[in-house]
């Protein structure tokens, strides 16, 4: 089987898995951006998830898919995938801990707080928080979640993708913002 089939697989698995968990959020006519564009476009409304973000989708997935016993996970965040990873944790029954930097908005931080996760603030840039939160994860043992170079959290975001195709009779383009490449890669 061709490795897009596995990911096909993979991505459908998880629509499967974190239905219980995630909202199925609609895909959208704007007329606006049609008549702008002359085309027909559809907006998917990853905002009205829980925690305000498609992230919530990779986050769910990996944590249910996480093996028996495992009672905590490392994340690292500025925001919303520390949001999705403490919101998960929940469904999930694991403790988060996760790593952000000092710069990171308090009120996102203080949402994550909120949710249960126990919080490592980093001095500097998002990439040292990342760093910090590896290696701690490395020296615990504990599972590290990262919210773009997880194949389980690519699945989870591909579930995007699941709903896409069913919602829509035809899809010619596909555009999507990057920024770690995590939705773009489900």
């Amino acid at each position: 089987m061709a490795p897009h089939m596995d990911l096909v697989s993979e991505c459908r698995a998880a629509a499967v898995r974190v239905l219980p968990h995630v909202r199925r959020t609609p895909t959208e006519y704007s007329p606006v951006l049609s008549e702008a564009s002359g085309a027909f476009v559809y907006l998917k409304m990853e905002n009205l998830q829980a925690t305000g973000s498609f992230k919530l989708r990779g986050a769910t997935n990996a944590l249910l898919s996480l093996g028996e016993g495992e009672e905590a996970v490392v994340a690292a965040s500025s925001g919303n995938h520390g949001l999705a990873v403490a919101h998960a944790a929940r469904a999930a029954t694991v403790r988060p801990l996760i790593f952000v930097p000092e710069a990171a908005a308090p009120s996102k931080v203080g949402a994550i707080e909120a949710l249960g996760a126990e919080i490592r603030r980093v001095e500097g840039d998002p990439v040292l928080a990342e760093s910090e939160a590896r290696a701690h994860a490395l020296e615990t043992g504990l599972p590290y979640l990262s919210p773009y170079n997880d194949p389980a959290v690519v699945a989870g975001q591909g579930t995007i993708g699941v709903e896409l195709e069913e919602d829509l009779e035809r899809v010619d383009a596909l555009f999507a913002s990057m920024g770690g490449g995590g939705l773009i890669a489900g």
